[in-house]
């Protein structure tokens, strides 16, 4: 489902022989699919003589980005029948093929061209500096390269107003990839461990901090933790069984909470 949307006007008329980009809508989804909507009054077709790009400053820092370019990491190139996704490259100062065009896509329509791509591939960004451009009247050189020289062009935000600025609001989600305890059996006068390691979707990598809860009964005798934690991704609780518990059921909870999401695992072990 997208949500999350917001529209950039843009002015409107500066050259009636030109693509007159009158807005620039987006959106993006709790899994980070971003949506742009490009807006051209009066141009309902994509036309062999057409170009559309997208300059995006994804971790805002100017200075790791196209100095050129307000500091533009990425740059999308959509023509007639073909897109695609560049990465500002500083060490060669030009924009090469990004590695990942998988979440990549695009439509026109009689209102202007629709650009969905996953914040994941664009660095995993949470806020987005990014402008628009448009160019009719592209023709071939001798070479077939794109020559600019008599082609019409809009530009949105107008020339002088920087970027737009847009903060992509995503909804964490958290994954659980194993769940273990210790001993097996559970034994009687003897510590046990439970817990699980767990990563998250901000970072697609292991949980580094959060809440960790943690619920146990021995048979119908409540336990307190001994420990509670996380570290290096890893989620762990401990109690210790009483004594004269054997032939009863460890029954218990691990949980994790992050960022108002929470994760929980459960435990049923016989005490020997």
């Amino acid at each position: 489902m997208t949500s999350n949307s917001q529209t950039f006007p843009d002015s409107v008329g500066e050259d009636p022989n030109a693509p007159d980009i009158t807005s620039v809508v987006v959106s993006n989804d709790d899994a980070g699919a971003i949506a742009f909507k490009i807006n051209i009054s009066n141009r309902p077709a994509l036309t062999s003589d057409m170009d559309i790009q997208l300059i995006m400053d994804s971790d805002n820092n100017a200075a790791t980005g196209d100095p050129t370019a307000f500091g533009a990491d990425y740059l999308i190139d959509l023509v007639p029948g073909r897109v695609g996704l560049y990465k500002y490259t500083p060490a060669t100062q030009d924009y090469r093929f990004a590695s990942s065009q998988t979440s990549l896509t695009f439509s026109y329509d009689a209102t202007g061209a629709a650009i969905h791509i996953s914040a994941a591939d664009l660095g995993g960004t949470k806020l987005l500096h990014f402008g628009a451009f448009v160019a009719s009247g592209i023709v071939l050189d001798a070479n077939g390269n794109p020559d600019f020289t008599n082609a019409k062009t809009d530009l949105a935000p107008d020339p002088g107003h920087g970027l737009y600025t847009y903060q992509v609001l995503t909804k964490l989600t958290l994954a659980v990839q194993a769940f273990v305890y210790a001993p097996k059996p559970a034994k009687q006068g003897k510590n046990f461990v439970a817990g699980f390691a767990a990563t998250e979707s901000d970072t697609a990598g292991p949980v580094t901090n959060g809440t960790v809860a943690c619920t146990a009964t021995a048979g119908l005798k409540h336990l307190v933790a001994l420990t509670h934690a996380v570290k290096n991704g890893v989620v762990a609780c401990s109690w210790h069984v009483p004594l004269k518990t054997k032939g009863k059921m460890l029954r218990g909870t691990v949980s994790l909470t992050v960022q108002g999401t929470t994760v929980k695992r459960s435990f049923a072990v016989k005490i020997t």
